[in-house]
């Protein structure tokens, strides 16, 4: 039996997967907009976002950084307070 799929194109699109669960998961951790956030919040914060922008990485696909840039826009317009 032989397996034809392209795996850059599944590694495109779980990338995309993990993009949207992390912006799922600001939304998750920080749905209560409050205006005073503790040292936690923002540590927790910060990590999320350094591990986002890290991911880059895992794909060489000039796309996958508007998508990167695109969630990093949507997580910042929910969560201003963040940035």
């Amino acid at each position: 039996m032989y397996l034809n799929f392209n795996i850059e194109k599944v590694q495109i699109e779980e990338y995309k997967h993990q993009l949207q669960w992390f912006e799922n998961e600001f939304d998750e951790i920080f749905q209560n907009d409050s205006i005073k956030l503790t040292e936690y919040e923002k540590n927790l914060a910060n990590a999320l976002l350094n591990k986002l922008s890290e991911s880059i990485n895992q794909c060489k696909d000039e796309k996958l950084l508007y998508d990167l840039v695109s969630t990093l826009n949507s997580i910042e317009k929910k969560h201003p307070e963040l940035f």
